[in-house]
């Protein structure tokens, strides 16, 4: 396909008339009963009910007065997606039909695209009504996106909306000419019409949609209403977006080049917003008990921070956790947030080779840095969590060896989480491994991105090699275990190769992936009977009746 020199309008006045028309809408609670006559949107998210752009879209329509539905169609099921059935399907076409929607949008990350390609078809089946495509993929491919959709939203979505709300009131259908939504002419040449400058204010962005009319629900064969997240016990939010590194992996080594001269890639909103909608998630989560802050720089800045936290605890918040790069974390920081209730802070090591993690992964730190701070966290009473890729082919047997040591030398209890390396395409690290002959071209079409994300994203221990390097990722896997005999696996691993401890590696990385990835029941039950039975031999009676009183306060 050919390309058109970008029609973008100019940024100035458009952009400041859809902000002044943002500042408005925030201003305005939603509709109650849906608004009659006017136009009918519909969002739909592909296997992710937590979806925070779709929630938002929804919110942003029905703050704009616009009839709007949402459609989360399959869950986020890690390892374990289910297939799309034909009963899904046919959930969704009579949705449509009800509906009868005037635009389609669908949010669409890399794996999902053969996902997309299968709802959209559906969609095209009841209904005229033009379709726009929205997220990660269309931002990095939107030529590609433009093959299942008709317009592709290019960057942050809610000024975009906006504007289509507006040709929608108007009785058009018609959406060229709108700045950061592409689409193809007469002659099926892309239209580049740029994108849209980042919102620099995100108070402005209404909360997510929690519990609201007209959203429904699909997997496992069933429409349902009910929003699942209203009996969750976590409360997911986003104090803020972008990020300050851009880690080869990470989406953000593409997005943040692609925005530069287009406002502040790093945006938090304020203390005060974010601790409204936390509020707001209490009352309506009944069974909430914590809070998790999705974001790559919660707690860097110094006089937010201070802030926050002092606000936090005066309004009574729950405990909560966070996730930071070791780099910007700050011990004053840190101290501020644990008196607000933090109790838990992730952050990833990725490799524990100082050489890869930083050449390879573009990823700041040193070991030396990472276990300074992780000492510094437990000492303030923070549980560290970290997360570790594995079958990275730029790893080495004394890669692992290393990372064995530095989790070692981690404070104990470690929480740990592993997992596979991916690759999607046009990432930096993606094509150094294409360059280097790491991968090839066919493991980036749609359907082997998809396959490979959608059953194997949490590390999925390869038993059937016995050479050194798998062998120390499947110790390294069996580390959250933190018993003596995974210690000393791991340590005689380190050591020398041993076809009995490789084999003996290889089983219990098996049967853990079995017992607490899968599990399945029969290794839990023989698990609880093992725990039962150690505490009464050793005299443990109160653990024993604690640990039963917190299952039954679970189950009930």
């Amino acid at each position: 396909m050919g390309y058109i020199a970008s029609m973008s309008m100019p940024v100035s006045s458009d952009t400041d008339q859809t902000l002044a028309q943002l500042a408005k809408v925030a201003a305005t609670p939603p509709w109650t009963s849906s608004p009659a006559g006017g136009p009918r949107v519909l969002f739909i998210s592909l296997y992710c009910f937590k979806s925070f752009p779709v929630r938002g879209f929804h919110q942003l329509a029905r703050q704009s007065g616009i009839d709007s539905h949402a459609v989360f169609f399959k869950d986020n099921l890690t390892n374990r997606h289910t297939p799309i059935t034909e009963d899904e399907i046919g959930y969704l076409k009579a949705l449509l039909r009800r509906i009868d929607p005037d635009m389609v949008a669908v949010s669409v990350l890399a794996p999902y695209v053969p996902a997309a390609r299968r709802v959209i078809a559906a969609v095209r089946e009841i209904t005229d009504a033009p379709v726009v495509a929205g997220g990660k993929h269309p931002t990095i491919s939107p030529d590609e996106a433009l093959g299942y959709a008709d317009y592709v939203c290019k960057g942050e979505g809610e000024l975009v909306v906006l504007d289509l709300f507006e040709r929608l009131r108007a009785g058009s259908r018609d959406f060229s000419g709108i700045q950061g939504l592409w689409h193809r002419d007469a002659e099926g040449r892309t239209v580049d019409m740029g994108q849209r400058m980042l919102i620099q204010d995100l108070d402005l962005i209404p909360f997510e949609a929690y519990g609201e009319p007209q959203m429904h629900f699909i997997e496992y064969g069933r429409l349902y209403e009910s929003d699942p997240e209203m009996e969750a016990e976590e409360i997911l939010v986003m104090a803020g977006r972008g990020c300050v590194y851009m880690c080869s992996y990470c989406v953000n080594s593409l997005l943040i080049p692609m925005n530069r001269g287009n406002g502040r890639f790093v945006r938090l909103r304020s203390p005060a917003n974010v601790i409204a909608q936390v509020m707001d998630r209490m009352a309506r989560q009944p069974k909430a008990r914590f809070a998790s802050f999705n974001d790559e720089v919660f707690g860097v800045f110094d006089d937010w921070t201070r802030e926050f936290s002092e606000a936090y605890r005066q309004a009574g918040g729950p405990p909560f956790n966070c996730e930071l790069v070791p780099k910007l974390i700050k011990e004053k920081n840190v101290r501020a947030l644990v008196e607000a209730g933090l109790y838990e802070m992730h952050f990833g090591i990725q490799s524990g080779s100082d050489e890869i993690r930083t050449d390879v992964l573009k990823r700041p730190g040193k070991n030396v840095e990472l276990l300074e701070k992780a000492r510094m966290l437990a000492e303030c009473g923070v549980q560290v969590q970290c997360d570790l890729i594995l079958g990275n082919p730029f790893d080495t047997a004394e890669a692992q060896e290393e990372s064995i040591r530095l989790l070692a030398a981690m404070p104990q209890p470690l929480k740990l989480n592993t997992y596979l390396m991916q690759y999607f395409p046009h990432y930096p690290l993606t094509e150094r491994a294409l360059k280097e002959g790491l991968i090839s071209a066919a493991d980036l079409t749609e359907d082997k991105v998809a396959d490979r994300t959608l059953y194997n994203w949490i590390y999925k221990p390869d038993v059937t090699h016995f050479d050194r390097k798998t062998i120390l990722e499947n110790c390294i896997y069996l580390i959250p275990w933190n018993t003596a005999l995974v210690w000393w696996l791991a340590k005689r691993s380190c050591e020398r190769s041993n076809p009995v401890l490789g084999a003996m590696v290889n089983g219990l990385a098996a049967w853990r992936y079995q017992l607490d990835f899968c599990a399945n029941p029969a290794l839990v039950w023989l698990r609880r009977l093992w725990l039962v039975g150690r505490m009464a031999a050793t005299g443990d009676l109160g653990g024993l009746r604690r640990r039963l009183a917190a299952r039954l306060a679970r189950s009930t």
